[in-house]
Formats: structure tokens, sequence, C-alpha cells
């Protein structure tokens, strides 16, 4: 039960009080008839100016937790308490919830993660695999069963009534915007999608009140201005080590150099115009190709644009129409150059694809595509009205000299580092991270007595050398003098003024003011001795003498810690039980009590409490990396595959004659060295069955090179394997 007033208090043992008029500062747990007497006693002796100056430090901004340049911000195994809300604005195949997929897999938050969408679609088995949660509904649903909502993470600006909801509830977020519709055009979107959700007045106002617009580009950010905006730019998987392998070699093209277009073919992407460009740039010769990649035929539009490319092309056999194809990589292996011409893009995920392949790029200079590459130095980012730009940009990367080579070759190596360095997933998640860390910083909860007050050095100090104190022998000092004393230094703790007059810990005031600093939010949790009538409101001074009446308010009061929510609790405690499973992990601060349990974290002096709070925060699980390829083929059936010599096979017992005669051919077959035996069956069952699948999502995507994103972090389920990327995934969580 909460008490909002002292009468109350006064008549009832509290499991919980509000004891200033501020609302913040909450005293948690049952302390007791005497210790709430001996609040109320307290609050008589506060003074007007006090309480006046108490509310002004009630109201003083924090400080900004900054964790991109932390320990924090990098770590894949980071654990904090509560859930990460990431907000969809349904679970289609989209570019915009591959970055939601590649966020959540980058393990952005180690706690518990949960997925909202109006709508199910393909990506919810995605997220499930992750082990997410995945919740189909509205977001007040949701909160009121998910009740520990950290964070939030809303993707697309379809998503902008949610930003505004997230905050009236007091829920942190950020809105990651994907579009670029600029000027009336944003008007137009929002009517033709008809969502009574989202309007162009609810959008203003999300630009308004988020705490964190991300805008995937600079040129986006001066687009729509948000209050709160910052850039981080969109990652793509790093190309598998052996992304150049093949195990069919492709028949080596008579051409020396390759151009490749990347895309769905429509009108935005504008491949008849590269074509034209390309045409007017190579006139007769022979040594050089185009490769075209991304013809659909499902909507008209698109089957009408493909018409007009393949007029364009007009039969010439330099130039090579593909249709969509989630294997990307194949045209990737046999191009020196991507050429881009699309009229309509923020920051397209092929540029940096391409250019984490070494291949440099020739591409319009529209929306945030300038700021992905350096013109000259990783390729070319032109007009797209103007095609002589674009000629000269092929003469250069497109001569078949030494000289052009080398261009090549190093236009490629600059652009491969360039992208590594910015265009990961890896970086992109490691940004979130930090950001969601800045938004809900990590929390850590502060023992008073034994870490930030010296307990044992006061009561030594007050004992007088009555007799020898050994303190290795128990947490509870009256256990630590002789038997005959033992009711004798009970008395001295209960006696009025003991708790005031005990010495802070050496560096601990100046650690607790230095966390703060750095933006962790810190909370004094404490228990007071339930007996004493002096100890509750005697903590209480102690922190206003030593810290400043504003630390007041960070005072949490209670008599079970596991109660209190917490990334952190640094406490002496050995042993520290409740009525809950704590979610905080405990930094035990070092005493000659403790120093015999193992396992534990520890804190030896405050010198080192920032250190010592990373390396703990950091201590969850490792998230295991995926399996090869390779193996994932030896092991198509999820279990350990042996590769077994002949001579072992033909030494092993033949159940032919057990099996049905259906099955004894495969058997057979395998006992002589076929590839798969019966196991075959459910194996090209499920290769046609995904085969089937990929088509439909190459086919009705916004973009078919997702699907490629999509299915690459799945190989495993590709492969047959029955569990797929779900097994290792959710024993991680």
């Amino acid at each position: 039960a909460t008490f909002r007033s002292l009468e109350t208090l006064q008549s009832s043992q509290a499991a919980a009080c509000v004891l200033m008029p501020s609302n913040e500062i909450t005293i948690a747990g049952a302390v007791g008839l005497a210790a709430g007497a001996a609040l109320y006693a307290l609050s008589q002796r506060v003074s007007k100016s006090t309480l006046i100056l108490h509310e002004a430090n009630a109201k003083k901004k924090p400080e900004t937790f900054v964790a991109v340049d932390s320990t924090l911000g990098a770590c894949e195994s980071l654990a904090a308490c509560g859930s990460l809300l990431i907000c969809t604005q349904n679970l289609a195949v989209s570019g915009a919830n591959q970055v939601a997929l590649n966020i959540a897999e980058g393990h952005i938050w180690r706690g518990h993660v949960v997925v909202l969408s109006p709508s199910n679609g393909p990506f919810l088995k995605e997220f499930s695999d992750l082990g997410c949660a995945v919740w189909i509904g509205e977001l007040d649903m949701l909160l009121r069963r998910v009740r520990d909502v950290r964070v939030a993470i809303c993707n697309t600006i379809m998503t902008a009534h949610i930003v505004c909801a997230l905050q009236a509830a007091g829920i942190p977020s950020m809105w990651i915007l994907h579009e670029w519709w600029p000027g009336n055009m944003l008007e137009d979107e929002l009517t033709k999608r008809n969502d009574k959700n989202t309007s162009p007045a609810v959008v203003r106002k999300a630009l308004d009140v988020c705490p964190r617009t991300v805008c995937v580009c600079k040129a986006q950010l001066d687009l729509y201005k948000p209050t709160h905006g910052v850039v981080t730019y969109v990652g793509v998987p790093e190309p598998e080590p052996d992304w150049k392998v093949v195990t069919t070699p492709m028949p080596k093209p008579k051409a020396a150099i390759t151009f490749l277009t990347l895309g769905i073919v429509c009108p935005r992407k504008n491949q008849h115009w590269a074509v034209e460009v390309f045409k007017q740039w190579a006139k007769d010769r022979q040594d050089v190709r185009l490769i075209v990649v991304g013809a659909r035929y499902i909507r008209q539009y698109e089957i009408d644009y493909v018409d007009k490319v393949k007029a364009s092309i007009g039969g010439d056999p330099r130039i090579e129409l593909h249709d969509v194809t989630n294997d990307v990589d194949q045209y990737y292996r046999q191009s020196d150059v991507l050429l881009f011409t699309s009229l309509n893009e923020v920051t397209p995920m092929v540029i940096a694809e391409a250019m984490m392949r070494s291949l440099p790029v020739i591409t319009t200079d529209i929306a945030g595509i300038p700021e992905m590459l350096t013109n000259g130095v990783h390729g070319f980012a032109l007009p797209p009205d103007d095609p002589n730009p674009f000629v000269d940009a092929l003469e250069q990367l497109g001569s078949s000299g030494s000289e052009g080579q080398r261009c090549r070759l190093q236009m490629g190596a600059a652009a491969r580092k360039h992208a590594i360095e910015t265009f990961t997933n890896a970086t992109m998640v490691s940004q979130y991270r930090a950001a969601a860390l800045t938004l809900a910083p990590p929390i850590v909860l502060v023992d008073m007595d034994g870490c930030l007050v010296d307990w044992d050095r006061g009561f030594a100090q007050a004992w007088g050398g009555r007799s020898p104190i050994d303190r290795r022998l128990s947490y509870s000092m009256e256990e630590c003098v002789p038997a005959a004393m033992k009711a004798e230094a009970t008395a001295l703790f209960h006696s009025e003024g003991f708790f005031l007059g005990l010495p802070p810990m050496a560096g601990g005031v100046a650690a607790m003011r230095r966390l703060a600093a750095m933006g962790y939010r810190v909370f004094l949790c404490t228990s007071p001795v339930l007996s004493s009538v002096n100890c509750a409101g005697e903590k209480f001074e102690w922190v206003r003498a030593h810290l400043g009446a504003e630390w007041v308010r960070q005072i949490i009061l209670t008599s079970d810690k596991t109660a209190v929510r917490g990334d952190v609790l640094i406490d002496d405690k050995p042993n520290i039980t409740g009525a809950h499973y704590p979610v905080w992990q405990q930094l035990m601060f070092n005493a000659p009590y403790n120093t015999s349990l193992e396992g534990r974290a520890r804190l030896d002096s405050w010198e080192g409490v920032v250190d010592a709070i990373e390396s703990l925060m950091c201590s969850g699980p490792i998230p295991a990396g995926e399996a090869s390829a390779a193996s994932i083929a030896g092991d198509s059936e999820g279990g350990n595959s042996t590769n077994l010599s002949a001579a072992a096979v033909a030494a092993l017992p033949d159940f032919s004659h057990l099996l049905p005669p259906d099955y004894r051919k495969d058997y057979a077959a395998w006992r002589a060295g076929g590839e798969k035996g019966a196991k075959g069956e459910l194996a090209k069952a499920i290769e046609r069955m995904d085969a089937m699948q990929d088509s439909v999502l190459n086919n009705t995507s916004d973009e078919f090179t997702e699907v490629h994103v999509f299915r690459k972090g799945y190989a495993s389920w590709r492969r047959g394997r029955a569990g797929g990327a779900k097994e290792p995934a959710v024993s991680q969580l």
C-alpha cells in the first residue's frame, strides 16, 4: 500500500510511503511502526525553506547518459532489466522491417524484446525465431499485459501515433524514419494509405515530442527537421568470407569489364536510363557488358516498364536482363562496378552492399546518397538529369587499360574500407543500443550501510575499544563482539544520533556524484533497522548532510530489495533474499564477512566503480555465432554430423530387410555412398517449399534485394534444419 499522508502513516505499518510533498521521494518496503514514527518526527523538523529547496532540485534536469563511446554501447551481451518494445507498421517483407529485424538480431537488448504490429505477415516468424514475443494488436492492450516496457523503437513514419501514445504514457522511444516524402508528398502518401491513426498533424506532433527521431541520412534530417533528431545510417550484413566461392563455376564472359544494375525494374529505379547511358558510352566496344537484375511480371506497371527496358536494350548482346532473385551474390561475383541510376531513394542498401564487396559505385546524387560515399574516392554520385557526367565516370572506371584497372581496384578498396567502418549491422546496432541507454539510462542501486556509509568504522569509533570486534564472523555486528556484550552493541546502534554520525566510505560521496554526472540513474536503496526508532529518519538526514538536499529524492527505503527494479545493486550483504527473483545483478562491495563467497562480481573501492558496473552489465550471455553454411549443409537435420568412410559404412549392420520396400533403394544408395538416402525426400520437399516462398517474396516485396538479406541469416532453415535459427537464438535469451 502507498500512503500519501503522514496521519495515515502514524496509524499503520506501511509497506511503502511518500514522505515529502514531491511524489518522487518513495520509500518502498515494510519499514515498521517505529521507523515510521521516526520519519514523522523527522518531517516535523524539516523547515519550509528546505522543502522549497527540495522541490526546486526535484525539477532539475538529469544529466544525459552517453553510451556511444562506452563499453556498454558496443556490448552485445548487455544485461539490462525491463522490456524493449519494437513497434512496426506491419510484418511484411520490406527494407524498413529488415532494419528492425537486424536491430533485434544484433542483440540490441538482452532482456525481453516485444514486437508490436497491427497485422500479421512473413516477418512474424523471423522475429519469433529470434526469441522475440510478437503481439498483433494495439499499443494500449499490449501495455496492459507487458508492464515493464523500458524503452521503445518505432519503425517508419506510419507509427507516428504510437510515438505520441508512448510519450503520453511516459515511455521513452526512438522513431526511425525511412521515408522521403518532401512537401505535399507527405500528405499525399498518408492520404493514399488511408490510415485513420496517422495524419499530417499526428506526424508533426510526433516530430515535436519524440525524444529521439532517427533519420537515416542528414538530408532526411534537414527535410523533416525533428525537435530531437539524430542521424544513424542503415547497416547491412557483411558478406560471408567465401562469398566469391562458387561450387559450380560460372561461364567465363567474353567481356573484361562488367557493370551491374541491381533493383526491381520499375520507373523509380530508372534502369532504362542506365541502359541508354551505358550504350552511349560503350559505343562499339565488345569487351564490356551490363547486367540488369530485377525484372518481375506481377504488377502491370512493372511489366510495362520491363518492356520499356527491353526496348532500350534493343537486342544488344552486351546487355543482359535477369529476373528477381534472392541470390544476388552470383551477380556481385561477376561485376566490377555498380551502376545505380535510381530517381527516388534515401540510402539504398544496394550501394552499401556493393561497396562492402569492393565494387566502386556510379550513382545518382539524390537524397542521402551523397552521404554514403565520397565523390571521386569511392565512386561517383552524379546529377540524375545529365548523361554526360555518367559517361565520363563510365569512361574512368571502364577503361580497358592498366589505368582503368588501377582505378577500379583503388576505388573498390577505399569503398570497402569506408563501408565496413560505416554501414555494417554491428555499427548500426551499437548506435541504437547506445541510444536506448541514453533514453533509459542504467539504473544503479546503492546500499548505504557498509557501502556508501562506513558503518564498521563508525561503530568502532562509538564502541571505543570496549572489546575486540571480529567482522569475519558475521554480517550482523552484534554477532562480532563477545556474546556477553551483544545487547550492549545492539543498544549502541539503536541510540539516537548513531546513524547520523556515521562517516562516509572513502570515495563514496564523490563516486555518487560522478555516476550521476555521467547520466546513470542512481538511487540509494537501503534497509532500515526495523526495531530502531532513529535509523530510518537519520538515513535521510545523513544523505542531506553529505550529498545535499537534491539527493533525498533518490532514497528508496525498503526491507525487501528484491522488490526494487534496477540493473545493478551495489551491496555488501552476502545473501539478499525476498519475495522476488531480483531483476538487478549484485555488485558485491568487499567486506570481511563476504569474502568467502565465490562467483560474485566485486568492488574493492569506489575508485573503480564505473569499470565494475560496465563489466557486470556486459556479463550477460555471449551471443553464439551462427553456424557456417558448410557446417549446416553437413547437418541438415540439426544433429551432429559425422563423415563416415565407405569402409566404416560397410562395417555397419545392414537393416535393408527391416525397411519398407520403397525405402530400400535409398538406403542401399546411402550405403553405397549416395548423398542423402531416404533423408533426401524431406530435404527436397523443403527445398521446393523454400523456392516457392522465395518466389512469392521476390515478386511481392518492395525490393527483392531485401529478400536476400531476409534469407541470409536463416541458412540453417533453408537447408532443412528442424529448428533453424530459432533454437540457438532462444537459448541465448
